[in-house]
């Protein structure tokens, strides 16, 4: 089953969400087949107003798999552009595998998937 997840900023961890309903609260996550999903209305909202709101979330499935270890950093910011970003700047619209990290940080692997225990 798909879950959407996104950063709660005030809980410090990641809310997951299963049928737009929140089920719960983790410090980690890691999904795999991923989709980054970024709600242009409500970004453009909040660059407009400049209040939080959630406007973007990762969505895939859960899984088991041990940390990516080719993993390449994404970022978002509603701010900054209309979609999550790699490090240097390149759009990403999916992934083979996601890891949220307890510190905030999202990696993502995106071709074969090789996994370190």
């Amino acid at each position: 089953m798909r879950l959407d997840a996104y950063r709660h900023i005030r809980r410090g961890a990641w809310s997951v969400r299963r049928s737009s309903r929140v089920v719960g609260h983790v410090p980690t996550l890691i999904l795999a087949d991923v989709r980054f999903v970024v709600r242009q209305a409500a970004r453009r909202r909040i660059v407009r107003t400049m209040q939080r709101e959630v406007c973007a979330h990762v969505q895939g499935i859960p899984t088991d798999a041990a940390r990516p270890l080719e993993a390449r950093r994404v970022r978002f910011s509603p701010y900054a552009g209309p979609a999550f970003t790699l490090e240097d700047g390149t759009p990403i619209a999916a992934a083979a595998l996601v890891f949220l990290g307890v510190d905030g940080a999202c990696w993502a692997v995106m071709g074969d998937v090789e996994c370190v225990r």
